[in-house]
């Protein structure tokens, strides 16, 4: 009753519009929430490596099965890169509703859902910078919907230069030898059954690759990869 009296006083903006959004708790208007774009779950049954146009200049991901809501485009770039970068909590919040809102849907489909899921892990140094690491959220929500655990499986190994500025080539180096398996569960990843792993966007793939080949030499299955965003191939640093 209180959140819905102080929205009556203090309404929500839409992150795309700007306009006064009606319902309570929601960061977007239903408008533009009906005109978002995005992949279409059913007709890519539910795994976008079978599609062309995304697995295209991608690199070798360990895995089977890929998911994301949409290509790096608006709205979803702004509000990744104001939840980022800005600590904008309503673009967080909205872009954490649209990824429960795509498990579910997932899950209703009747696509094989993972046993476990892991996350992306971010340089020490940015995490106390940010406060957050947006992937382990990410991670959360699937955790939540489907009731399965999220594990801490990837160490970092050394901090890697920011990858939003460099090259393709560049991002490419500066991945390798990016993550190690945590010495918890070393001996036990094989029995885990099949992971997800989740990261916020994929641009060039580097950084899942290297992720993706240390859970596998680990002994992992091939895995799910889920995220909010694919950088279209004429869109990534060359």
């Amino acid at each position: 009753m209180l959140q819905k009296i102080l929205h009556q006083l203090m309404p929500n903006r839409c992150l795309w519009c700007d306009l006064p959004v009606h319902q309570a708790g929601q960061q977007m208007c239903s408008c533009c929430q009906q005109a978002l774009p995005g992949f279409d779950i059913v007709f890519y049954h539910g795994n976008l490596l079978w599609l062309p146009a995304v697995q295209q200049g991608l690199p070798t991901l360990y895995a089977e099965r890929l998911v994301s809501l949409s290509w790096y485009q608006p709205p979803y770039d702004y509000a990744i890169s104001q939840w980022k970068l800005q600590h904008q909590l309503a673009a967080g919040h909205w872009l954490l509703q649209q990824f429960r809102q795509l498990a579910q849907q997932y899950q209703a489909a009747g696509f094989p859902l993972p046993d476990c899921l892991c996350f992306i892990p971010m340089p020490t140094w940015r995490y106390l910078d940010r406060g957050f690491n947006q992937a382990e959220l990410l991670a959360e929500v699937l955790a939540k919907t489907w009731q399965i655990p999220v594990l801490p499986l990837l160490q970092r190994q050394r901090s890697g230069l920011h990858q939003r500025q460099l090259k393709r080539w560049q991002r490419q180096r500066n991945s390798e030898r990016l993550f190690q398996l945590n010495p918890v569960y070393r001996k036990q990843l094989s029995q885990l059954g099949q992971i997800a792993l989740v990261d916020d966007v994929i641009t060039t793939g580097s950084t899942l690759k290297q992720a993706g080949g240390c859970l596998q030499r680990g002994g992992a299955k091939p895995l799910q990869l889920w995220t909010l965003a694919i950088t279209a191939k004429d869109r990534r640093h060359r």
